[in-house]
């Protein structure tokens, strides 16, 4: 009998690839989207089904999961992948901003969790795989909503591990780094006010930085192959990084302290 994983957010990037993975490993992917009509290649192929689901409206999720069950019966993983950066300084950063940051990054994560955990506790089983980020476990410039974000994830998915594992429910931190995926371009919104001037600068270095880095970013394949391996290798493990950049700036915070290392982050992104 084919697993059943439930992915949000599978319209495009990391999402999309990771269900044609799963798909090519005959799994049975539910592909989750706010457009449907975006869902693109996706509906071509007999392992995937997709449904409608908007992480930031509960009525919408909880539909969702009618239909799903309804059609399905049991979900073995879900993939809580939906989610955007909110970048440029904090200052200009509009309250909408801030808003749609968390209601997208925080709270969908939660409430896609909170209504799929009672199908989970009554199976006795089932996996959270959420996406966080090597923004999770460091900081760097102009990105505090990001950062904000994926590090109340990661609390969030460490905390509630304790509760959920006598339930025989796994939670997991997929963490990447930097990967050439339209996140880079599309997935990203930046903040900012020309009459606060001081922060233009270091915004326009930080825009075209990353527009530089982004062709020469890895396949991002190698996240869903990761998540594969966080969905199959049956073990209670919390973390799993993924990318030599992520593996190199962990260790290099672990290696030198967070206070020596946020000043050569400092030194090399902004000075």
């Amino acid at each position: 009998m084919k697993k059943t994983i439930l992915i949000t957010g599978s319209n495009s990037g990391i999402g999309k690839i990771t269900a044609e993975y799963f798909a090519e490993k005959n799994w049975q992917v539910i592909a989750t989207m706010r457009n449907v009509e975006k869902a693109g290649s996706l509906t071509e192929h007999p392992n995937i089904s997709i449904y409608q689901l908007d992480v930031t409206d509960t009525q919408s999720i909880e539909n969702a999961r009618t239909a799903i069950l309804n059609d399905f019966g049991k979900i073995d993983v879900i993939v809580n992948n939906a989610g955007f950066g909110c970048y440029g300084a904090f200052e200009p950063t509009t309250e909408s901003e801030i808003d749609r940051q968390l209601a997208v990054n925080i709270k969908g994560v939660m409430m896609v969790t909170k209504v799929f955990l009672e199908h989970f506790r009554k199976n006795r089983a089932g996996l959270f795989i959420n996406i966080s980020s090597i923004a999770g476990l460091v900081s760097y410039p102009l990105a505090s909503m990001y950062v904000c974000s994926k590090w109340a994830v990661e609390g969030f998915t460490e905390a509630i591990s304790y509760e959920l594992k006598p339930l025989n429910i796994l939670v997991k931190l997929v963490e990447p780094g930097g990967f050439k995926t339209n996140f880079q371009l599309e997935g990203i919104s930046w903040s900012h006010d020309e009459s606060m001037p001081e922060y233009i600068e270091a915004t326009q270095k930080t825009i075209e930085t990353r527009k530089q880095r982004q062709p020469d970013m890895p396949d991002p394949i190698a996240v869903a192959k990761k998540i594969f391996e966080a969905a199959n290798d049956g073990s209670d493990r919390l973390r799993y990084l993924v990318g030599d950049d992520a593996e190199s700036y962990f260790a290099k915070r672990k290696e030198v302290g967070a206070e020596k290392y946020i000043e050569e982050i400092y030194q090399s992104f902004l000075k």
